[in-house]
């Protein structure tokens, strides 16, 4: 009996090793484990458990196991869920004003994305989900400028669009773009794409170049037209049941890991998209370059689009959005 470790000395002993209110939370998101979202996640996870000695434990979740975005979107406002990666086009529905991030050639570079993402705009959008969904943003995330891949033909012109058969983001501005620009956009969930692609239920799609390339699109696609024509980025979201039952001091450290994952993605993301481009030539995809000529058509033929929805946006936003863009221009 002499051997035994008093029980007092045992319980101070698991006082130590345990942290207080330790926790276990879900984060969720759809692309692939290695891609710039799934790297990213894990180190949003890593920092949030060194940020609060252990208190908080995330389990990450990829490849759309817990479900589609939109799904996952419900999960984390009915509070079934703690945090998801996904894109903003997927809040548009109640927070029409998340249309900035879709309008069509808006956004010239990266440094003209972060102005906005990082200021005043991207600081009342937060506020919009919160106060419209009861969502809690935590960061934006890189998603890359969007490309065209298909089927059927390189894509050099504008005329080259017309009557692809499309999938888009089902998003009212997604959708009001491409049929202008002559194709036949089908709104279709992301993870039903590849099966789409292979079975020729749509001809075509537009994604960055890390999900074309994570999702092997090169399997199923011949062509990739580098058009960025939109600048979608990702969000970091929390539910904010969980958020709001943590303590001051964890939720300033989950903030704090999440702007520290969104330096880490944005810089892994951008870093990879010419070498990813690479790897789709290597795949054996034809890669085209649009004329600035070809590109000039493009942009005028979709202004009267970014006009309308503009309106809907909110022309003071937009303004403002402009604003921020023009004070890190060149």
């Amino acid at each position: 009996m002499k051997n035994l470790v008093p029980l007092a000395a045992l319980v101070g002993l698991l006082a130590v090793s345990v942290p207080a209110h330790a926790q276990t939370a879900r984060l969720g998101y759809v692309p692939t484990e290695d891609h710039p979202v799934g790297m990213a996640s894990v180190f949003f996870a890593e920092k949030v458990k060194e940020k609060t000695d252990g208190r908080i434990t995330i389990e990450t979740f990829g490849n759309g196991v817990l479900g589609s975005e939109p799904q996952l979107q419900s999960s984390i406002q009915g509070g079934f869920l703690d945090v998801m990666v996904g894109p903003t086009s997927n809040l548009v529905g109640t927070v029409p004003e998340y249309l900035i991030f879709d309008l069509p050639f808006f956004y010239p570079d990266f440094e003209a994305v972060d102005a906005v993402m990082d200021g005043d705009v991207g600081k009342f959008l937060f506020e919009r989900l919160d106060t419209e969904m009861g969502i809690v943003g935590l960061a934006y995330w890189d998603n890359g400028f969007r490309h065209i891949t298909n089927a059927v033909r390189p894509i050099n012109t504008i005329e080259d669009l017309s009557g692809l058969k499309i999938r888009v983001i089902p998003n009212p501005l997604f959708l009001s773009t491409f049929e202008t620009l002559g194709t036949n956009p089908v709104p279709l969930p992301y993870p039903e794409l590849y099966n789409a692609l292979e079975s020729g239920a749509v001809e075509a799609q537009e994604t960055p170049v890390g999900l074309i390339h994570s999702s092997r699109f090169y399997e199923v696609q011949d062509h990739l037209a580098l058009t960025g024509h939109v600048y979608t980025p990702f969000v970091l979201l929390a539910s904010k049941r969980w958020f709001d039952g943590l303590s001051d001091e964890d939720r300033a450290a989950v903030l704090e890991a999440a702007q520290e994952a969104a330096v880490y993605q944005r810089d892994l993301s951008r870093s990879d998209a010419d070498r990813l481009t690479g790897l789709l030539e290597e795949e054996g995809m034809q890669v085209t370059r649009l004329t600035e000529e070809e590109m000039a058509k493009l942009r005028e033929r979709v202004a009267p689009v970014v006009e309308r929805f503009s309106e809907e946006i909110g022309t003071d936003l937009v303004q403002q959005a402009r604003a921020a863009m023009d004070a890190v221009a060149d």
